[in-house]
Parts: structure tokens; sequence; C-alpha cells
């Protein structure tokens, strides 16, 4: 008796977890990005540079996403990424292990809420749709003071709302998580973004506090203000976009290194076509001015994508930076301590050709 009651106990424990386990989904999913690489004026400014490129256009990284049915059409959601460089399986970001994402949270009809590590709205919305490109590979987001285009931050709360008739808004607030101050290290992202057929278009600022609470009466503070626009016509899309950065003075802030109080605009204009449903070329031109040290920087590039299949494609990516007026950005960095990797007035190619596969 004492048998089949126990059975029977063990049956309908299987059977409630099985019903659980159906309103619940767990996905595993990454890309690998990498290829060959060669670049111009890197070490000492006048050497070139062979070898295996790590993430051509994105960071490597393997991750879970899950999702759990809490009825009345709201859910728990995950996201755990661990970003990774191909070339020696090392981590993208050293000690951090789920450095791409790691959050948890709620949504529902009436929107999203997550908490964690998380990408600002600029990465979520305006990265790959018109900023193009990746790492080393001529990105707008590489330009000193516009890391924040494409940003992950720590100790986030994060808010988007529904779309409705293409119209989509959202907020996150970052906590410095300094004692007895809410402003030290204080991170907050707004933005806003229309998307309907053809047209495009988002509108996203950034403000960082300087995280370090000796210094925070000296006004450290980064804004960044992005604007973003596509538009689809036959096989062509039309990008533009730009981003003003405003940064008071030297502060510890997540984005970017600590410098001198500066401001300074970018500007990206591409057009992409679509030779076949396998190929698309794109053509870029940036342009970077620094309006306080009076500097400037244009990079020109050329992207080519290939698709083998649905998860993998090869990549052929042509880039040239020239510096002006004693800028040093750099597309690959040199051996230069400078602020942005170059050396004043250098030009540099790159050109990297790889294999992105997504699983």
């Amino acid at each position: 008796m004492r048998t089949s009651i126990s059975a029977a106990a063990l049956l309908v424990g299987t059977l409630a977890a099985s019903g659980a386990y159906a309103q619940s989904s767990v996905t595993v999913s990454g890309v690998i990005d990498t290829g060959l690489s060669y670049a111009t004026n890197t070490g000492n400014g006048a050497q070139s540079k062979v070898g295996l490129a790590d993430s051509i256009l994105g960071v490597s990284n393997v991750g879970f996403r899950g999702k759990e049915d809490l009825g009345s059409g709201m859910g728990a959601i995950f996201n755990l990424q661990a970003g990774f460089n191909p070339s020696n399986g090392s981590q993208s970001a050293s000690g951090q292990l789920f450095s791409r994402n790691a959050l948890v949270g709620l949504e529902s009809a009436s929107g999203t809420l997550t908490a964690g590590k998380q990408w600002n709205f600029n990465d979520d919305w305006l990265v790959g749709s018109v900023f193009k490109g990746g790492y080393n590979s001529g990105s707008i987001f590489k330009f000193s003071e516009f890391d924040a285009v494409s940003e992950i931050y720590n100790n986030t709360v994060k808010y988007v709302s529904p779309e409705v008739g293409g119209f989509q808004g959202g907020a996150m607030y970052g906590f410095g998580e300094a004692a007895g101050t809410l402003r030290t290290g204080q991170v907050y992202n707004i933005g806003a973004k229309y998307n309907q057929g053809p047209f495009f278009i988002g509108l996203t600022y950034d403000h960082e506090q300087d995280g370090n609470a000796a210094t925070l009466g000296n006004g450290s503070v980064l804004k960044l203000t992005t604007l973003a626009t596509s538009y689809s016509f036959g096989a062509f899309k039309a990008r533009f976009g730009g981003a003003y950065s405003n940064i008071s003075g030297p502060g510890t802030f997540q984005s970017i290194p600590s410098m001198s109080a500066r401001k300074a605009y970018a500007l990206e204009a591409g057009l992409d076509y679509n030779f076949s449903a396998a190929f698309t070329g794109s053509a870029d031109l940036l342009y970077r001015k620094n309006t306080t040290l009076s500097n400037n920087t244009k990079v020109y590039r050329l992207l080519g994508i290939y698709s083998l299949s649905k998860r993998t494609s090869l990549i052929a990516n042509l880039a040239y930076l020239a510096n002006g007026d004693g800028a040093t950005e750099s597309l690959v960095s040199t051996n230069s301590t400078a602020i942005g990797g170059g050396y004043a007035n250098q030009h540099q190619m790159a050109l990297a050709l790889g294999i992105r596969h997504t699983f």
C-alpha cells in the first residue's frame, strides 16, 4: 500500500513538474566572429601587424536566455551572455564572466522591467541599424569621446515601453552604490524611437556622473546626445547619425577613460546595397571633431557581408583612418599612451577578412 501511494505521489509530482516546465523556456545562443586582420602604422607608429582578429563586427559570446510564463500576460525573463576572444579563448573583459549581459526581470503588455548589467538604448536601437562597423573596423563608438554610443553599465534598472504605432521609449538608471551619496557614479539613459515601414529614427541621452567621491565636487560629468535615422528604398538603405559629447572634466566614468574637459561631435553617413539575397555591401564616412582641442578624425570604410546560410557569413572590412590637427585616434591601438591609442596626425589602414557564425 505504501509503495502504491509513493508511486502515485511520484506520478503526480512528475506531471506537475512537466506542466511547469511546459510554461518555461531556456535558449542557448551565441556568436563566434573571427578572421585574419592586417593593420598599418601600429606598434611604434610605423609598423604593420598581421594576426587573428577577435570580433570583427561584434564581440564573440555565448549566452543563456530564458522566459517563464507567470500567467495573465506576464513573464519572468533573464539573459546571461559571456564574451570571449576566439583567438585564445580568454574572456573579452578580464575578470567578468557575464560581461555582455547579466539581467533578470518581468515583461508584460505594459512593458519590460529588468535589473542587472545592461546595454544602453544606443546599443539596443542604433548600433547595427544605423551605426555600422565593429571593433578595429572603424566604428563611431571607438572614437575617444564616444564609447557611450555603445556601452553596457553595471547596477542598472531599465524600463522599456511597449511599441505603439511604431513609437517606443525607455529609461535606465544606474546606481553608483557609493556610501552616503546617490550622485557618485550615477548613470542614467533615456531614449525614444519611431520605426514604421522603411523609416527609422531614434534619439537618446546619456548622463554619467564621476564615480570618484573625492572629485565629485568638481562637477565631472559626461553627457552624450545621440540621434540616428535610416530610410530603405528598394535594394538601398541610407543611414545617417550623429552624437554630441560634453565632458566637463576628468572623472571616473564607466564608458571612457578619464580625460580633460572637452566637447566633440561625431557624424556617420552610410549606404547599404543588397546586391543579392546573400550579399550586402556598405560604404560609410565617419567624421569626428573635437571643438575644444580643435582636432579632427576621418574614417572611410567599406564592408561586405556574404551569407553562406542563415547562421554563417563571410565578412570583408576595409577601413582607413586619417587624423588631423594633432588628433590621436586609431583603428588598432599602438604603443602610444595618448587618448585614442594612436600618434598625432597618424594615418592607419585596417583590413579584416573573417567568418561569423551564430547559433
